[in-house]
């Protein structure tokens, strides 16, 4: 190609690297895993940024795109910079008209094995999602980095992979160590120490690399210097999942749908960062049957980990989903493992917050969906359709009882199904919690994350 036609695709490279730069280096870290999302901004900001990784190439377990939905009224224009973890980059422009999507491959804009996209809009209100190929796995996009971020349920045994994905999206290199806890107890290895990612890059670390075919890894990934955007991907023979982990160990857990269907398997993965013996409680509760489930309880030692298995569990009978809220004396990292013989996805708890956005990024809309109300007195819950120019949204309230788990659908009749919609959900205190679980057989085995900051 002559130097003049190339000429315009390297000039919005470089506007694009030098927009997302300045945008970054003004931005500050969190020590939180869920910085506010961009739903929750001014409406007057003149630009907003979103970070993704995760996603690899045709020979990795996460090949796969990411789709941005506007949920304005407004156009909006998006500068997409894409990075590989062999330094390659590429760039394009995108214009969302009003409540509309567009995706975008990784693949075809840089070449590599593991990529990262930086994305940066001229206002707010626009989301997005990392989707993998047949829409096994989906992770919501973030708009800023960590300093703290903590995972759990990796597995490097055979037939299974346990990565990092990590991308730098401030103008300096960011440090951080990983420590790493398992049943044989905590590990820092030396190579996982004062690991560097430079500015607007991406870093692929492979766990199993030094944590060799060991099952329930848990994961701190403490950053020393800038901040970070950080996925884990597991893949367990045919299965690939994202896991977003959390900001800090909690005390208390909500799972408000865990499968316990015939064939699938289900179990709560623990892992304690703490000195002290964590004791585990794990409250069952099964809708549309009158047997009661005893308690599930274990104890994991410090600096280990641990797990309550669901399904198949002789005293939890088959019944459709279970809503697990699991407690510790000490604060503990907590992931659902759901699967079959074919393999397990690993799922983050979702954090409380009063507002949460989902949409059928799959296309196969959902076999589950449902708000929690983890605090002990009632809230309103007000749901809001977000729908294309032309259409009619519609909106409405109900008050949600503690600690009730409900379906979306049987509280809102505002739609009849959730395949094709986008739809805004708000508490009136920040004690929601919002799961859905894509079509799957057995049900509940993919559970996917709701947009909430991360």
């Amino acid at each position: 190609m002559s130097s003049p036609r190339r000429a315009p695709l390297l000039f919005v490279l470089a506007v694009s690297l030098i927009v997302v730069g300045t945008l970054s280096t003004l931005s500050k870290s969190s020590n939180s895993a869920l910085p506010a999302t961009s739903l929750s901004l001014s409406k007057g900001v003149e630009s907003t940024a979103l970070y993704c990784t995760g996603l690899t190439g045709a020979k990795g377990d996460a090949l796969g795109h990411v789709t941005f939905l506007n949920t304005t009224s407004s156009a909006r224009t998006l500068n997409v910079v894409v990075v590989s973890d062999s330094a390659n980059r590429g760039a394009t422009s995108l214009t969302l008209a009003a409540h509309a999507t567009a995706s975008v491959q990784p693949q075809a804009l840089a070449q590599g094995n593991d990529f990262a996209v930086a994305v940066q809009v001229n206002g707010s209100g626009v989301v997005g999602e990392e989707v993998a190929a047949n829409a096994t796995a989906e992770s919501p996009c973030t708009f800023a980095g960590v300093t703290n971020w903590f995972a759990t349920g990796f597995d490097s045994t055979v037939g299974s992979s346990a990565h990092l994905s990590i991308y730098n999206p401030t103008a300096t290199a960011a440090v951080f160590n990983i420590a790493t806890y398992s049943t044989s107890g905590y590990s820092a290895p030396a190579p996982f120490q004062g690991m560097a990612v430079a500015a607007h890059a991406q870093l692929e670390v492979n766990l199993g690399a030094e944590i060799v075919n060991t099952s329930n890894i848990g994961v701190h990934v403490k950053v020393l210097r800038g901040s970070i955007d950080i996925v884990g991907v597991q893949g367990s023979h045919a299965v690939t999942s994202f896991n977003s982990g959390v900001g800090s160990p909690s005390k208390s857990v909500w799972f408000p749908r865990v499968t316990t269907a015939s064939q699938a398997t289900a179990q709560i993965r623990v892992t304690n960062t703490s000195a002290f013996p964590a004791d585990v409680v794990v409250n069952v509760g099964l809708a549309n049957t009158n047997y009661k489930v005893a308690p599930q309880t274990q104890t994991v030692a410090p600096y280990s980990s641990g797990g309550v298995v669901i399904t198949p569990n002789s005293a939890i009978p088959v019944a459709g989903y279970a809503t697990v809220h699991l407690t510790s004396n000490v604060a503990v990292v907590t992931a659902l493992a759901t699967g079959s013989s074919a393999g397990f996805a690993l799922s983050s708890p979702v954090v409380p917050s009063n507002d949460f956005l989902i949409a059928d990024f799959s296309g196969k809309g959902f076999d589950a969906a449902t708000v929690t109300n983890t605090s002990s007195k009632a809230i309103t819950v007000r749901f809001t359709t977000i729908v294309r120019r032309g259409q009619q949204s519609v909106s409405s309230s109900t008050q949600l009882g503690a600690h009730a788990t409900e379906s979306i659908l049987g509280l809102f009749s505002g739609l009849t199904t959730l395949k094709d919609a986008t739809l805004l959900i708000t508490g009136s205190k920040p004690s929601l919690v919002v799961t859905t679980t894509l079509p799957t057989s057995p049900i509940g085995t993919t559970v996917v994350a709701p947009l909430d900051g991360r």
